[in-house]
C-alpha cells in the first residue's frame, strides 16, 4: 500500500468509458457482463486514486469481491459515451463497500447501479486482513464498526 500517497478529501472518481463492439450483442446493446468490466475499470482507477495501485495489490494485499449487487436500469448502446462514478461508500473492520453508477455522459441517464462488498486478502495466505488504517483515519464518517 502506498503510504506516501496523499489521499483525496472525497473518496470518489468519475471516469469516461467507451462502448466497444465487444461490449454489445448483435443488436448493438451493451450486454450485462460488459457493465461488470466497466465497474472493474472504475474500481481499479478509484483504488489508484486512493493510494492502492495495482502493482501494490499484486505484491501482497489485494481487495477481492465478496458480493456484487447490480441493477440494470436502461440499455446502453454502441456509440454511447458513458461515465462511471465510483466511490468508497462505507468501511467495516475487514470489509468495505464500493458503489458505482454507469451513466450517459451527455444527459446523465443512468444505465446501471452497482454496489460491491470487498474484502482485503493477503495473497500469499488467502486470509482476510484488516482494512487500511489510512482510509479509516481519512474518512472516519464512512466507518461502521
Amino acid at each position: 500500500m502506498n503510504a506516501d500517497h496523499e489521499l483525496p478529501d472525497t473518496p470518489e472518481i468519475i471516469i469516461p468509458l467507451t462502448v466497444y463492439f465487444f461490449d454489445t450483442d448483435a443488436g448493438g446493446v451493451v450486454h450485462n457482463a460488459a457493465y461488470l468490466r466497466m465497474v472493474e475499470i472504475a474500481r481499479s482507477d478509484l483504488a489508484e486514486k486512493l493510494g492502492w495501485p495495482l502493482t501494490a495489490m499484486a505484491a501482497g494485499e489485494c481487495p477481492v469481491v465478496a458480493r456484487t449487487e447490480i441493477d440494470y436500469l436502461k440499455p446502453a448502446r454502441l456509440g454511447d459515451d458513458l461515465r462511471a462514478h465510483s466511490r468508497l461508500a462505507g468501511m467495516e473492520k475487514i470489509r468495505f463497500y464500493i458503489e458505482t453508477v454507469i451513466s450517459n455522459a451527455a444527459d446523465g441517464a443512468v444505465f446501471c447501479r452497482c454496489r460491491q462488498t470487498m474484502v482485503t486478502v493477503q495473497l500469499r495466505t488467502g486470509r482476510p486482513r484488516s482494512l487500511r488504517k489510512d482510509w479509516r483515519a481519512k474518512w472516519p464518517r464512512l466507518v461502521d464498526e
